[in-house]
């Protein structure tokens, strides 16, 4: 245990893990307690519409309009962003997820912003490169990026969607705030920080993958599997989740791949991608693999789970208007697709888990002002899925 600069509690594990070729700095600093352990659920949902209202000062400040679209067509299903009214053959095996890169409190605090922890790394430096994480250019920066008003956004964004599984990377809030967030409203939660979160050298907690789930749709069986990769600094998260209406496992993994566009960068993410698919992931049942893999459609990493039984919600080669980051650091303006919902694809279709419905995609919106925004709290989409399990009487 460990007291933070603000005087709050905080866990804390600084070790040196040795090989036979090196010695390797390990670094895990995480919350103690809750921020707001006295929130009911409807003071919660008050301070949300709060925040809206004070970032409206500064500009428009509404969530973008998300809707449900059936694979099938191209009609709207509803526009609440996570409504349940999309037609279904059997409404008892339906089941919803999403995946969403929130940003990191500790990439993108601004100039100003008091780190919990001293800094061991050369803060002033940092900041002049780096102030709120290179999105100083986006308009009112000091505003969509205040991590006291961006985090109420954050959630907004997940409860407006509304799902049954939540998949959530650069997570480094998860004991303090997002935790018991989400458990008012019915989710419980595991979260697998890295080793070594680039942010905790700056003063700030680790970061890491979360996944939640409603625990009126799903019971966790089982102890959740903490994978760190053999290559890179990155890790992967997997649960075996009973969905209670059909007694069937649904085996979710959420995973935040090495970034960088380098060809160092992808032969990483390839490994990664081998480790997950050789010794992480099972070989049969209904498996989802939600993640930032900090690659294109094209890549060799992307390509290699697709070649092993997995595909993508999303139509990644006829889609023009797919995008799920599209931000502007300094001078450079980058429009990718590199978020993913993969579902594993079985070989007797009476198996087979589909995917009925998509969140839509909030192309012009994104067009008009790059993200983060007043209107986005983050560098990336939210993008969701519904799926139908195959009924009992076919799995038998």
């Amino acid at each position: 245990h460990v007291m933070d600069d603000f005087g709050c509690q905080a866990f804390e594990r600084h070790t040196f893990a040795s090989t036979s070729d090196e010695q390797t700095e390990q670094w895990v600093r995480l919350q103690a307690k809750p921020d707001f352990p006295d929130m009911t659920k409807e003071e919660i949902l008050e301070r949300i519409q709060q925040v809206e209202h004070e970032q409206a000062a500064y500009g428009r400040s509404d969530l973008y309009r998300r809707d449900w679209v059936p694979t099938n067509t191209t009609s709207i299903v509803n526009g609440d962003g996570g409504g349940n009214n999309t037609p279904q053959a059997d409404d008892a095996n339906i089941f919803s997820v999403l995946q969403f890169n929130i940003l990191a409190q500790g990439l993108s605090f601004g100039p100003n912003t008091q780190s919990p922890f001293t800094p061991t790394q050369k803060l002033q430096e940092h900041k002049a490169k780096n102030s709120y994480g290179g999105f100083s250019s986006v308009a009112h920066p000091e505003v969509c990026l205040d991590f006291e008003l961006r985090q109420w956004r954050l959630l907004q964004a997940i409860l407006d969607a509304d799902t049954d599984i939540v998949a959530l990377e650069e997570m480094d809030r998860f004991h303090g705030f997002f935790l018991p967030m989400l458990q008012k409203f019915g989710y419980n939660g595991i979260f697998l920080p890295k080793v070594h979160s680039p942010g905790v050298k700056l003063g700030w907690y680790s970061d890491g993958c979360a996944i939640f789930y409603k625990t009126n749709a799903f019971a966790l069986q089982g102890n959740p599997q903490q994978h760190a990769y053999r290559a890179g600094n990155q890790v992967c998260l997997v649960m075996c989740l009973e969905h209670l209406l059909t007694n069937q496992i649904v085996t979710v993994a959420a995973t935040h791949l090495k970034a960088q566009q380098k060809d160092a960068c992808e032969a990483t993410r390839k490994k990664q991608v081998d480790q997950l698919l050789r010794d992480i992931l099972p070989t049969e049942g209904p498996t989802l693999v939600l993640g930032d893999f900090n690659t294109e459609p094209s890549s060799a990493s992307v390509k290699q789970l697709m070649s092993s039984s997995f595909a993508s919600v999303y139509d990644l080669t006829n889609d023009p208007n797919l995008v799920t980051t599209w931000k502007t650091r300094g001078s450079d303006t980058v429009r990718r697709v590199i978020d993913y919902i993969f579902y594993k694809k079985e070989k007797s279709n009476s198996k087979q888990m589909k995917c009925t419905a998509t969140l839509s995609i909030p192309y012009d919106e994104m067009k008009q002002e790059q993200l983060p925004s007043l209107r986005y709290p983050s560098d990336h989409i939210l993008i969701g899925a519904k799926f139908e399990l195959p009924s009992s009487s076919q799995t038998d």
